[in-house]
Order: structure tokens, then C-alpha cells, then sequence
């Protein structure tokens, strides 16, 4: 069984957001996907299975800790390399069912990778945060509250507590503690660090353990939030940016088209090809 390794928001390999992809990973229980996504210690790896149409596909999305209902990078990641693999052309349509979203993905060829475009359907809005629960939350960050914006639980998959910083809170931000139980209580599963001035974010596994280098489940709630706001408009889109702080600089491009639809998009570099030596049998 082959796999391979790709970096998503990347303008050039060992830049974004890397990637395990397996391609048919049929026979593979998902005790067996957390098991190599452990093994390959990748942030998140991604599991397809070929769908009873052209282009359709089903996917599981995984991180060392779980599995994922929704997932950003890993489905742009995909669908490049399904492009790769399986359309000659310059332009390919494609479906990838998760277990609970069915997401729609347009991919062309760009220079010597890909260039993925998903979309994220319409953003689902939540709780907004009071002053007080503001301050609490970038407090767990030592960060620095932007007061100008409140902070705002968004979904397109995944929810999100986008939590509004000044570019010091941005830069010196360090997750001190798990926020398991504060998030459960406002209906988020994450917080995304965002200085909205800079269109530049920052967020942690829910350990505070581990950053994310670029993160495509929350973009789509960022640009959302930013339209909703009248701080974007409509239809053009813009560039977040992620993964400084890293070294691995990220460009997300995201849109809210007319129909309040989102789109989340970036560049793929195709990096490495590899094999199990093992059969999926011997995984489980």
C-alpha cells in the first residue's frame, strides 16, 4: 500500500502544511489509520477509499489523538494528489465524503504542483464572547485581547472560537492549559489566534501541546466572520497567512461568494512516495 507525503498552502516544497496521504486504503480499520498517522507522526493524515462514481472518494481524516469529522488541509491535499494520479488534464472536479460532510473540491495544475479549491458550504454562527470571557480566554493564551472585535464561535465543519489579538498578543501567544471544558461550554472545539489587521493567525491542538502550521478548518470561519463583519466583502476573497512562527510560511486563500458560500484554497507540493511493507491485516 502506497502513501505520500505532501505540503498544502505551500508555494514550494518544505513550506506549509504537511501531509500523509493514502490513496486507497482500503482493508485499513481506523484503528489501524490512528496507528500509522501515530507512527508517521504527521499533524493529520487523510484515508481515501474510491466512491461508487468518477471522482467521488471517502475519506477519514486523523491526528495522533483522533479522528477528525472535518479537516481542512488534508482534503486540499488530497485532491491534488488525486488530480496526480488520476486526471491528466489541466483541471479536475472532485467529491470527498467525510463521515458527517460531503465536501466539493476543484483542482488544477500550477507550476510544478497543484492548486486546490474546496468548498466549506455556508458558516454556521455561534456564541459571542463578553468582555469578561474574552479576557479569560487570551489570558490562557498570554496573549492580548484586540477589543476592537468579539470574539465568536464559527463553524464550516469544525467550530471555532476565533479569539482576536493585538500583533504582540499574536507573536507572544503560548497556550498554557487545556481548554477542553471552556470550550465544550460556548459549542467550540478550537480557538484560532487571528490579528484581523494583518489577516494572520495562530492556533494549538486542544492540549496546547502541538501549533498547527496552517489550518483550512478555520479559515473558512475567519473569512466568514470577516464578511460578516464588513471587514470583507463578498466575492473577491483574500490571503490568510499562517506558520510563521514556525518557519513554515502558509498562504490560505479564502472567499465568501454571493450565495454566502465559503471556499478555502492554496497551492500542493507533491513531496515523497512511499510503501507499507505490511499487510493492512497485520495493522488492525
Amino acid at each position: 500500500m502506497d502513501y505520500w507525503q505532501v505540503d498544502v498552502f505551500a508555494e514550494r516544497v518544505l513550506a506549509g502544511n504537511g501531509l500523509a496521504v493514502f490513496p486507497d486504503a482500503r482493508g485499513l480499520s481506523g484503528a489501524a489509520m490512528l496507528g500509522l498517522t501515530r507512527e508517521l507522526r504527521q499533524f493529520e493524515s487523510i484515508f481515501l477509499e474510491p466512491g461508487t462514481r468518477p471522482g467521488e472518494f471517502a475519506a477519514r481524516v486523523f491526528t495522533v489523538e483522533e479522528e477528525l469529522p472535518f479537516a481542512g488541509h488534508p482534503i486540499l491535499g488530497a485532491a491534488a494528489l488525486l488530480h496526480h494520479l488520476h486526471a491528466p488534464g489541466e483541471h479536475a472536479e472532485w467529491a470527498l465524503q467525510l463521515p458527517e460532510k460531503r465536501v466539493t473540491l476543484a483542482t488544477r495544475r500550477q507550476g510544478e504542483g497543484f492548486y486546490a479549491e474546496m468548498n466549506q458550504g455556508v458558516a454556521e454562527f455561534g456564541a459571542e464572547l463578553d468582555a469578561k470571557a474574552a479576557e479569560a480566554f487570551a489570558a490562557a493564551f498570554s496573549s492580548e485581547w484586540d477589543r476592537r472585535h468579539a470574539p465568536r464561535v464559527v463553524s464550516t465543519g469544525l467550530p471555532y472560537l476565533l479569539l482576536p489579538v493585538t500583533a504582540a498578543g499574536l507573536a507572544g501567544a503560548r497556550q498554557q492549559r487545556g481548554l477542553d471544558e471552556e470550550l465544550a461550554a460556548i459549542g467550540a472545539a478550537f480557538v484560532f489566534l487571528l490579528d484581523v489587521d494583518a489577516r494572520e493567525g495562530r492556533t494549538w491542538d486542544p492540549l496546547g501541546v502541538v501549533e498547527d502550521i496552517a489550518t483550512g478548518s478555520a479559515a473558512g470561519p475567519v473569512a466568514a466572520w470577516l464578511v460578516d463583519k464588513g471587514l470583507e466583502p463578498r466575492g473577491p476573497g483574500f490571503a490568510l497567512n499562517q506558520g510563521r512562527f514556525l518557519d513554515r510560511p502558509s498562504r490560505l486563500d479564502v472567499r465568501v461568494d454571493e450565495s454566502g458560500q465559503v471556499h478555502v484554497g492554496g497551492a500542493v507540493q507533491l513531496l515523497a512516495q512511499a510503501r507499507l511493507l505490511v499487510a493492512p491485516d497485520r495493522l488492525a
